[in-house]
């Protein structure tokens, strides 16, 4: 198996029904492959890359307790999971990967190698069965719960509030790098990813940074606008976001066609941002209602960015 290897992808859908079919929580974090493999001298050593391939261990270093629940005589494994953070009241959220104040953890949902051997080609039910022989779930690492009951899941993650769901057909393949109807994400809100293409110039006390971030989604390899997002940001979050956007300042708009800008100046910049968004609905005309920043992905090309629903 090549290593860094692409994760498989899920296509946003309604929630599937019958035998064939599982259901996952949908975590909401950032997708992690995780690989243990031998230093040759008897010890172990773990490697940890994002959806996009970049290394993740200097950042998440606690992802170095993997090596505590492999099994010991499991030799090569890759796990492909979530790294998400909980709060104080034990949820997780978005906006706390990465806080030095917040717990860290690792939730495995699949194994793609064991003891050298590609799994990829097993169906889903066979790599489940080895992901619950080779991994002891333990602190900060865990295994995704599965059940076949896609309704009761759908009601008791709204109730704690996660997301949504993960629905898997339970012989469906691994495919690197593809997205796929044999997965299928259900969400309890709206929210996804977004292109930063350009901002509005802000007023009053964002006179020193900017008023909103104007986004847009892939269609058919075309930027196409979707509206603007000015609120949910920290103060923290307006002066990082403000330094990356002078970087990619450009007199060129990368939305096609041209949007018209109610109001404000607009200003544009290379579409290289990714920012995730949570919003009310999709309008008639394509823009976003009561859209609220998230926060910024690195884990993301912006090119694979596209309307959801």
């Amino acid at each position: 198996m090549i290593w860094p290897i692409a994760p498989m992808k899920a296509t946003a859908g309604r929630l599937p029904t019958g035998p064939s079919w599982v259901f996952e929580p949908k975590w909401d974090g950032h997708r992690a492959l995780v690989r243990v493999t031998t230093d040759g001298v008897g010890g172990r050593v773990v490697d940890a890359v994002s959806s996009t391939g970049q290394p993740r261990m200097q950042r998440w270093p606690w992802l170095a307790e993997v090596v505590d629940v492999i099994d010991a005589d499991a030799g090569v494994v890759v796990l492909d999971g979530e790294a998400i953070a909980a709060g104080d009241d034990g949820k997780h959220t978005f906006q706390s990967l990465g806080r030095a104040d917040r717990n860290h953890m690792f939730v495995a949902f699949d194994i793609l190698q064991l003891d050298g051997r590609d799994l990829t080609a097993l169906p889903w039910s066979e790599r489940r069965r080895l992901l619950e022989t080779v991994v002891s779930p333990s602190g900060r690492v865990l295994i995704t719960p599965v059940t076949n009951d896609g309704d009761a899941l759908m009601t008791a993650t709204k109730a704690t509030g996660f997301e949504g769901i993960i629905a898997k057909r339970i012989d469906s393949i691994y495919l690197p790098g593809k997205r796929t109807t044999n997965w299928i994400k259900v969400k309890h809100r709206f929210e996804q990813e977004f292109v930063i293409g350009g901002y509005l110039q802000g007023d009053g006390a964002r006179s020193t940074s900017f008023g909103s971030l104007l986004l847009g989604v892939y269609d058919g390899g075309v930027l196409r606008f979707a509206g603007a997002v000015g609120t949910g940001f920290t103060d923290a979050a307006l002066v990082q976001i403000r330094g990356l956007l002078q970087q990619r300042n450009s007199i060129a708009c990368p939305f096609e066609p041209v949007p018209k800008m109610v109001r404000g100046t607009a200003r544009w910049v290379t579409p290289d941002l990714v920012a995730q968004v949570t919003f009310a609905e999709w309008t008639e005309d394509g823009h976003l209602r009561h859209p609220v920043y998230l926060g910024l992905r690195d884990d993301k090309f912006a090119s694979d960015v596209v309307r959801e629903r």
